[in-house]
């Protein structure tokens, strides 16, 4: 048997519903469900998730799992009160409203929180039991963000992908979720995370960097043992199903139908499930200012408005609906005529006959949302059309008009310019029409559900054999028991040690980062032993490692090789360095703009910190002053080093590397150690012969062997290493 592919989401494919002939299964509404549940990859597809109603009792939940396993569906099952509390309450009360920038909508209680947690851990211990190391989870949507986290837990080495189907706010609206860092920490369970456009995801990054300080360097962040990637997947449609369906009987009839209904009205058509975020009210105050604005049109023009009903009994959205209501009377009140109704409200679901029929027709699609993941809807209206004209008039909010740039866009939230785009939909030559749709249509059919799945999927399998390439080099105990055995044979040893993030962890301020007692007694140890060459390579200065050091009978390397320190002398690679006017000043004018940061003068070295920084800002300063600086360094001479939170300029003639160069002529060792966490220390791995042992802490790395993912972790390895007798 191959890999499985699990998906997980807060709902089944199908939804069970009581009739009078028992329970019964009917196909889920949603996008979600309607678009996985059509995909072609090459793999056993399982769906894990609610069934939608909670069984009588044990009789009827075993009658509906074995009908429900039969098809690869594995329920979930959760009390009203789980409903509740989960769904309505935290998912949809206070996570919907946040992501969708309502702030004032967002309502939280603590029975919510705890509730989403309580959810989330039983749809892990259902996965838990059906998944194998070889398998593939899927885990869909806002509602199940703690999930990835505790499969990781469950299934350290299973491969886990995540998708946010709606958006990600900034980082100053996240940010007043209380519960901010476990949300965050629960997706980056995943080895990938995916987003509808670059902007959420970006959203996403920024926050994850703000509030764990985690940064991630492009669309990938380095955690202690393994990568997490994020990226943007824009969901499609199954383009086939809808260009094709004009084409089918049934929906020909319907065609013919709805024309002899509406007869020689030109049709808009918006369809909505009930919403807030959809912008109805302010697309209907749009509609009514251009019957305004415009009366030639009166008697020729129809809104065709369908709204899927949806969490009406909820206090919020049964207020909505009565504006709603209110609203459209109130058009249809002002305008009707004997012959002619502005607005066509339909508040039910149609099917997909009725749904593509209707899209074949419609002169123009009226899709303004306020704030929307992606819009479907949209797409499906291009797809339907064929080679009939029509205009797509779209939210630019929404995520699909990143793609349908052909689309007329619109601020939802300015019904004037909703107006003027009914206005320039209707008067749009259709020779124009018939241009944009061709040129939507090519992006649409090629966007399809299936390449976003697939692509996703892909990318997800990259990722989890990247990480299991790198997972590779983690020190574990039998490869500590080679090192050892082979440090226990050597007779001449070479010992090099980077110092910050390696032998001590980083402080705030770099003068906070003394040596222990416990790490100075250990070097100690490892000088006592005669065929042991001790030597600290370090960005610190000479003053400072005589400081620290200088008692012990160590050789010492500062600034990157540019000094070094043997049998009790200090030995000057580089003369001290005369800075560059431009290059001083730039770095000032930096440092100055950016609060939290200082800028440490060495002899041959500028370094500028920027730990204590936003790190929003601290990104952009860091990309500002790599540019400024890259012609006058180039100029003199100078090598730009970015490392952990600092950018130092310095020789470009002595590195690390050029350090272990010099400490290789000098002798010959048949045992080389190097420690060492930083991009400075790189060149340091790169020099050493391959039979050398290099051990990279935090971060893994393409240079060195072996990796030890936490600082914490240096001074147990270094101990076990000298627990060896000679």
């Amino acid at each position: 048997m191959g890999a499985k592919l699990f998906i997980i989401s807060n709902r089944l494919p199908v939804k069970a519903v009581r009739t009078a002939l028992g329970v019964e299964f009917v196909r889920s509404e949603g996008g979600l469900a309607t678009g996985l549940s059509s995909l072609s990859l090459p793999v056993e597809r399982h769906w894990i998730g609610w069934p939608g109603i909670h069984p009588g009792n044990e009789d009827e939940k075993a009658r509906m799992t074995v009908y429900l396993e039969n098809m690869n569906f594995h329920p979930v099952y959760l009390t009203p009160r789980q409903i509740q509390d989960y769904y309505e309450g935290y998912s949809n009360s206070t996570l919907w409203p946040l992501c969708h920038y309502f702030f004032s909508y967002i309502r939280y209680e603590n029975q919510h929180w705890d509730a989403y947690r309580e959810v989330n851990r039983l749809f892990g211990e259902a996965a838990a039991q059906l998944i194998g190391p070889d398998d593939i989870v899927w885990v869909q949507d806002y509602h199940l963000m703690l999930l990835p986290a505790l499969l990781r837990r469950s299934h350290p080495d299973v491969s886990v992908g995540y998708f946010h189907h709606i958006p990600f706010p900034s980082y100053e609206l996240f940010r007043v979720l209380p519960e901010r860092e476990q949300i965050l920490r629960g997706l980056l369970g995943a080895d990938l995370i995916g987003f509808h456009t670059p902007t959420y995801m970006q959203h996403f990054t920024n926050s994850v960097s703000r509030v764990l300080d985690i940064e991630f360097g492009l669309d990938e962040t380095q955690l202690t043992d393994r990568v997490v990637h994020t990226d943007a997947y824009p969901m499609g449609i199954n383009y086939a199903l809808y260009h094709d369906a004009p084409l089918k009987p049934t929906v020909r009839r319907h065609i013919r139908a709805l024309r002899n209904t509406f007869g020689a009205n030109r049709l808009m058509l918006s369809v909505d499930r009930l919403d807030y975020s959809k912008g109805i009210l302010h697309r209907l105050r749009g509609f009514t200012l251009f019957l305004e604005t415009h009366p030639e049109y009166r008697e020729k023009v129809s809104l065709v408005m369908i709204i899927v009903p949806s969490r009406d009994k909820v206090e919020r959205y049964a207020s909505l609906k009565a504006r709603i209501d209110e609203a459209i009377g109130a058009v249809n009140g002002a305008y009707s005529t004997m012959n002619w109704h502005p607005v066509y409200y339909f508040y039910h679901s149609f099917r997909f006959e009725e749904l593509t029929a209707m899209y074949h027709i419609a002169d123009a699609a009226l899709i303004t949302p306020l704030r929307d993941g992606m819009n479907l809807v949209a797409k499906e209206y291009v797809a339907a059309k064929r080679d009939t004209p029509g205009t797509l008039i779209l939210s630019e909010m929404a995520g699909a008009s990143l793609e349908l740039k052909d689309a007329v866009i619109v601020n939802p939230n300015d019904p004037e310019q909703i107006a003027e785009a009914i206005f320039t939909a209707l008067e749009m030559p259709r020779e124009e029409q018939l241009q944009r749709l061709r040129s939507m249509q090519s992006v649409v059919s090629v966007q399809t559900v299936h390449k976003w799945a697939s692509d996703f999927v892909q990318e997800l399998e990259h990722i989890h054999r990247k990480n299991g390439r790198l997972h590779e080099k983690i020190l574990r105990t039998e490869s500590l028991s080679d090192i050892r055995e082979r440090y226990r044979k050597a007779a001449h040893r070479l010992l090099v040690f980077d110092y910050d993030g390696t032998l001590v962890p980083f402080r705030r301020h770099p003068q906070d980062a003394k040596p222990t007692p416990a790490l100075v007694e250990l070097l100690r140890r490892y000088t006592e032993i005669p065929s042991n060459r001790v030597v600290i390579s370090s960005g610190r200065d000479p003053a400072t490692l005589e400081g620290w050091f200088g008692f012990l009978p160590l050789g010492l390397a500062a600034e990157h090789g540019a000094f070094y320190k043997e049998e009790g002398r200090w030995h000057e690679n580089v003369p001290a360095q005369v800075w560059d006017p431009e290059i001083l000043s730039l770095l000032r004018k930096i440092t100055d703009k950016t609060p939290g940061s200082f800028l440490e003068t060495k002899r041959t070295a500028l370094v500028w910190h920027y730990r204590n920084v936003d790190p929003e800002l601290a990104l952009l300063r860091e990309e500002q002053l790599i540019t400024l600086l890259s012609e006058p360094c180039a100029r003199c001479g100078l090598r730009i080093m970015p490392g952990n939170k600092i950018v130092e300029v310095k020789s470009a003639v002595y590195s690390k590397g050029s350090e272990i160069q010099r400490l290789l002529a000098e002798s010959r060792y048949d045992f080389m150690l190097a420690l060492g966490d930083d991009v400075t220390d790189e060149d340091m791995f790169r020099a050493l012969p391959p039979e050398a042992v290099t051990v990279k802490i935090g971060a893994l790395s393409k240079t060195a062997r072996y990796n030890l993912p936490r600082q914490a972790e240096t001074l147990p390895f270094l101990k076990e290493l000298l627990a060896v007798k000679e």
